[in-house]
């Protein structure tokens, strides 16, 4: 099973802006784990997230793909499906 981790911080404006397109994503099979790196530091560190918004797709506890910034709904959409 697949899983995205959208790594963000409450002061971001663009995190923000990608929570908005989030909402219109059609996840199917992939699983959604949001974190706040002010409040979980430990895990933006072992990710090595360098800014935010970043998202790190997972497939069987592996990286297998990452963006950063905002997208739009559709363009998650193929970054998660293919």
């Amino acid at each position: 099973m697949k899983q995205l981790i959208k790594f963000a911080a409450s002061w971001c404006q663009p995190c923000k802006q990608l929570a908005g397109s989030l909402k219109y994503v059609d996840f199917k099979d992939v699983e959604l784990k949001e974190v706040d790196i002010e409040e979980n530091s430990e895990l933006a560190q072992q990710y090595g997230i360098r800014s935010v918004p970043t998202m790190v797709l997972l497939e069987d506890d592996k990286e297998i793909g990452r963006k950063s910034g905002v997208l739009m709904a559709d363009q998650i959409e193929t970054f998660i499906h293919g």
